[in-house]
């Protein structure tokens, strides 16, 4: 049995009606993602609306949006939960992302507009943030923030989508069973996206290019426990399904 969802959610203050569906699915994912909703927490949609304040029927179409996007997901036909992603399928999105983002990378070198760049310089500014202070979740926004920049720079919004969707569901598991980055790992992740930017503002596609593939060969050392199978992994996935 799932446990209870604890409260999780603030307030919504929206002027206008019909975004009151997108406020809520912003508000949820940001909970998903922030690790404040666990894997044995069900997605209570009276209790989230009443957090919330808003009614039943924006929380019920924000959650079958973060369905669709694999995000949550029914367990036992019984409620909405935390997905719960397999090793195996975590591996094959960062190997997608791993063959896609050269692409946007180089894209984004020739084409990228002022406008654009500046996106790119806040989502590493998060980072930059974050860093000291160890906070991963701040961390882990800027990486999916800078990678979605990017790809909107590139100007390919599918792969832009598929990027950022795998880069949720990666960052989802990676809280889920704790396997984050120290200090050390966060700036070594800070100064590569730099080093893309500045190539992609140098208009060097090849350099970009090249960052990019190092980048991601750097995150797989500093997530060398992701690709190695592990019992100690093993055992906590298998702790959860029991749990819940």
């Amino acid at each position: 049995m799932g446990t209870t969802m604890q409260s999780s959610f603030q307030p919504l203050r929206i002027d206008k009606a019909p975004r009151y569906r997108e406020a809520a699915y912003q508000a949820i994912k940001e909970a998903i993602l922030a690790g404040q909703v666990t894997l044995g927490q069900a997605l209570v949609e009276e209790q989230i609306a009443t957090e919330l304040q808003i009614s039943r029927t924006p929380v019920r179409e924000a959650l079958a949006i973060l369905q669709h996007e694999q995000l949550i997901a029914p367990r036992g036909g019984r409620g909405l939960y935390v997905r719960e992603l397999t090793r195996e399928e975590v591996v094959a999105m960062f190997v997608a992302n791993e063959a896609v983002e050269p692409f946007l990378v180089r894209q984004a070198a020739l084409q990228a507009t002022e406008p654009q760049l500046a996106a790119i310089r806040d989502a590493i500014e998060i980072g930059r943030q974050a860093a000291p202070r160890g906070d991963i979740v701040s961390s882990l926004r800027s990486g999916r923030d800078f990678h979605r920049a990017v790809g909107v720079a590139s100007g390919n919004e599918p792969l832009t989508q598929f990027v950022a969707n795998n880069e949720e569901r990666t960052d989802l598991y990676l809280l889920s069973y704790g396997l984050v980055m120290n200090v050390e790992g966060m700036e070594a992740s800070n100064r590569e996206h730099l080093a893309i930017y500045t190539a992609i503002a140098e208009r060097d596609p090849e350099a970009a290019v090249r960052l990019s593939i190092y980048h991601s060969q750097s995150l797989r050392q500093r997530l060398a426990e992701l690709f190695t199978r592990s019992e100690d992994l093993q055992e906590a996935q298998q702790s959860v399904a029991v749990a819940g």
